[in-house]
């Protein structure tokens, strides 16, 4: 073992202050940074919430009045499936397939012109087709010669259209000026009586059941002609009464009105019979007056 001097072994390591300071300084810190950085972690641990964008107000769609003689006014007549134009046309023959109220819940609120203006068209030209049909076997077994009469068209147009918009016309004046509201109406400010475009979708549909009448008008029999006539026009004219009924009872004249609906589809009926296929019960055989000249007496 060697000698160590004791003044060796009491020889300590000097350390310069500067040097103590920045290490005490720095440990300091890095331990305050540590427990920062710990306590935001498992204290403040949470996802600061994403701004959201701000909305802007929403603004309701502008509602346009467009004018009545205008195009976009009947765009919404004819915004309508062709399923509910089917389902219309089953009901306006089968009124039992529907409920009493189908008129209230789904024609009167959305009327469409689509279905009877397309009715009406071919009813015309039904018409117009059978009723040459029907004249040209009528002189079948003749000499007459026998031409088409284009002018049936014309007819059947002025009188379908005629009947389609001035009937229900009337009636809406009617229903308008003899309904007698009650005072729940009166304080809601709601009218029970149906609209005119609803009567003119009603009245359009009511006469798809003549278009498989009017081919049938052809079989050159009297008596099956006018039972056409009546089936037509019963049909036609239940459907109508059947579903303006809670309408026609709010009127002060609601029988008269009921007749009228009959009496009008029953004179359609027989002016299209009478004047397209009816069947002359006597032929007229023209007579030949014979002029006879006397000889002067000589």
């Amino acid at each position: 073992m060697t000698h160590v001097s004791t003044g060796e072994l009491l020889n300590f390591q000097d350390y310069s202050p500067e040097h103590n300071e920045r290490s005490a300084r720095i440990d300091v810190e890095a331990v305050h940074t540590n427990q920062y950085n710990t306590m935001s972690t498992s204290n403040y641990n949470y996802e600061e919430p994403i701004p959201k964008p701000v909305e802007e107000e929403e603004t309701p769609p502008s509602q346009t009045n467009h004018n009545f003689w205008t195009i976009e006014y009947y765009q919404k007549y004819f915004d309508v499936q062709t399923s509910e134009v089917v389902e219309r046309i089953v009901s306006s023959v089968l009124p039992q397939k529907v409920s009493r109220n189908y008129f209230d819940e789904r024609i009167k609120g959305k009327p469409d012109l689509y279905g009877p203006i397309w009715i009406s068209v071919t009813l015309i030209f039904t018409i117009a087709v059978s009723g040459n049909i029907s004249n040209y076997l009528q002189h079948a077994n003749t000499t007459v010669h026998w031409r088409y009469n284009y002018h049936l068209v014309s007819y059947a147009a002025t009188a379908i259209l005629c009947y389609v918009w001035l009937v229900p016309l009337a009636l809406w004046a009617a229903l308008k000026w003899t309904a007698t509201d009650t005072q729940d109406e009166i304080e809601t400010q709601v009218s029970s009586s149906p609209s005119m475009i609803s009567l003119f979708c009603l009245y359009g549909y009511s006469l798809s059941i003549y278009i498989p009448v009017a081919v049938l008008w052809t079989i050159q029999v009297s008596w099956l002609q006018w039972l056409f006539v009546l089936m037509a026009a019963f049909v036609s004219g239940a459907v109508l009464i059947f579903w303006l009924l809670p309408a026609l009872k709010r009127s002060r004249y609601y029988l008269i009105l009921i007749g009228s609906i009959l009496a009008f589809h029953f004179l359609l009926a027989t002016g299209f019979m009478l004047y397209f296929f009816h069947v002359p019960d006597t032929v007229v055989v023209p007579t030949v007056k014979v002029l006879t000249t006397l000889a002067p007496k000589l």
